[in-house]
């Protein structure tokens, strides 16, 4: 259905209310009403109270709904509101709930007729026909700019209304708008679909028992349709031959699919818990934190043979013969990945729901979380930072694969026993460092020690330790941490045999330390650079390897 984009301006006169259910849900749904009076939705007058004493003093309520910098507070804190008192404009309820002097609101502004104030009741969000329970509610606004409901086609296209522009384009309210830029809002069936075409000559039931493609991606799925199986809801998504799943499986019924829906992660009748939505048993389960409903999904709590393995790697355990260690201690998924950033700014209107570390403003300036903890930092000096990491992950990667590649190639019919476990251990840490699909940013030494373990117990195993002839290119990589204090190590590559000079100069070009000064073979190699006797300030470090050249900048802070 087409959602109501535009605002209704200037209505004088009551309007004909559209016939609303009069029954008391709490008499079938006395378990949901609980819950409801347990959460954000059912206590919405004071934050209205508070925002018009804070920041609409001086103004009527005329002008906050409908003047030019209006915020139509009625329309998302209390639609039904408008069918109080015998019947109301927005603006006459905004006058009925909330104190004036001399029709203006003030900073002594205040709730009234609090008994009468609706919050944001169940007929807010569900259409209930008048011979409910025969017939089923639907969901639908409560517009309270026409008293009518407009029918929604998704549960997040009507959390949008209020969380999101799809009602007001000027909103700060933009949660909706940033999950529909993520992976969680849309691309999901397409990802579903390309995973699929590798289960050819399974039913739907079998690509569920073996990896249960529906719990993650479109949880909220089985709840269509009159309510489903994820089996069926596997069916009704993508397409079968003779009931299977085949190379040419293709997506079907795409304007149903519901993605990660909003009430994947929040049981909208108390959304302030951290829930997690179970597509078998169709129920809520309570998370103890952020870090566990993600990693339900992003980690192997619900699934344990999941290759999805970023939360897993960010509590840094469970490597075969490496220690466990923690990059980032004390930081969690959502420090990252839903931070808030200043007033404003669209990193706070997202309130954390485009899950993106850098985020790019209005102005075409980037605000990046890292910058909360490390406020030395600019958002230019996080993606090199970041970028430094990713790329000394992707190097190791590729020298572990090719190692483990040579050792499973040595250990061909062999029955060395001790040999091959070791294989099997090191073929389970490049496993479980690529199940990190951060590139090695969520716990970067962590995932850095499983891969120089694959490439050690590879090379113990084929008896070979060529220092890593398989690197292609030269490369200098970003020095880690940075900014620093005092010491950060540098990394570099060489495919060929080179004479290295690496060394470290000041702004003015001075130079401060030659870290190395001689002939290296094929390799990676790490310098570290100790400042301890430095002021704090903008270094360059610059390398050559036969004709490489090569500078990159670093940043002191004491």
């Amino acid at each position: 259905m087409k959602i109501l984009l535009l605002s209704i301006v200037g209505l004088l006169i009551s309007l004909p209310l559209l016939a609303q259910s009069t029954l008391d849900c709490s008499n079938c749904h006395s378990d949901i009403m609980s819950q409801w009076k347990a959460g954000p939705h059912s206590s919405t007058q004071l934050d209205v109270a508070d925002e018009l004493a804070g920041e609409r003093t001086g103004q009527t309520p005329d002008e906050v709904i409908n003047g030019a910098d209006a915020e139509d507070c009625i329309a998302c804190h209390g639609a039904t509101a408008v069918t109080a008192n015998g019947g109301m404009t927005e603006t006459q309820a905004l006058s009925y709930f909330f104190s004036t002097e001399n029709g203006i609101f003030t900073s002594n502004t205040q709730a009234l007729n609090t008994n009468e104030w609706p919050n944001v009741s169940c007929v807010t969000c569900h259409d209930v026909p008048s011979d409910h329970p025969i017939t089923m509610p639907t969901f639908a606004i409560y517009d309270s700019r026409n008293a009518a409901y407009t029918s929604l086609s998704g549960t997040s296209k009507l959390c949008g209304q209020c969380h999101g522009s799809l009602r007001f384009a000027g909103t700060d309210h933009l949660r909706e708008d940033a999950w529909l830029s993520s992976k969680h809002g849309h691309g999901g069936q397409e990802d579903v679909v390309s995973e699929l075409t590798e289960n050819d000559g399974l039913t739907p039931d079998e690509v569920i028992a073996d990896e249960n493609c529906i719990a993650c991606h479109a949880s909220t799925s089985v709840l269509l349709n009159g309510g489903m199986t994820e089996a069926e809801a596997l069916s009704y998504f993508f397409t079968t031959t003779d009931g299977k799943i085949t190379s040419a499986t293709t997506s079907q019924n795409t304007d149903m699919w519901t993605d990660v829906a909003c009430i994947a992660c929040h049981n909208p009748h108390k959304p302030n818990d951290i829930s997690y939505f179970n597509s078998s048993t169709k129920t809520y389960e309570v998370m103890s934190s952020s870090e566990e409903l993600c990693g339900q999904c992003h980690g192997n709590l619900r699934f344990p043979d999941t290759d999805h393995l970023s939360y897993n790697i960010e509590e840094g355990t469970g490597g075969i013969g490496v220690a466990d260690q923690v990059t980032m201690t004390g930081i969690t998924c959502v420090d990252c990945h839903m931070h808030s950033g200043a007033e404003d700014t669209k990193s706070a209107m997202f309130g954390g729901h485009s899950w993106k570390v850098f985020v790019t403003e209005d102005d075409s300036s980037v605000s990046a979380s890292c910058t909360a903890c490390h406020t030395y930092m600019n958002a230019n000096t996080a993606r090199l930072n970041i970028q430094g990491m990713q790329d000394e992950f992707a190097n190791l990667d590729s020298i572990a694969n090719e190692k483990i590649a040579a050792a499973e190639a040595f250990l061909a019919g062999s029955s060395d026993s001790t040999k091959i476990n070791m294989l099997t251990d090191a073929q389970f840490n490049l496993a479980f460092a690529e199940g990190d699909e951060s590139g090695g940013v969520h716990n970067h030494n962590y995932t850095t020690a499983l891969l120089n373990d694959v490439i050690e117990k590879s090379s113990i195993i084929t008896g070979v330790n060529d220092n890593l002839p398989i690197i292609k290119e030269f490369a200098l990589y970003q020095n880690y941490p940075n900014p620093f204090n005092p010491t950060s190590t540098i990394s570099y590559s060489i495919p060929v045999n080179a004479d290295v000079n690496l060394t470290v100069y000041d702004l003015l070009g001075n130079k401060i330390i030659t870290l190395v000064n001689k002939p290296q073979t094929v390799g990676t190699y790490r310098a570290v650079f100790d400042a301890s006797n430095l002021s704090s300030g903008v270094y360059f470090y610059k390398i050559t390897a036969g004709k490489f050249v090569a500078t990159k900048k670093l940043l002191l802070l004491k």
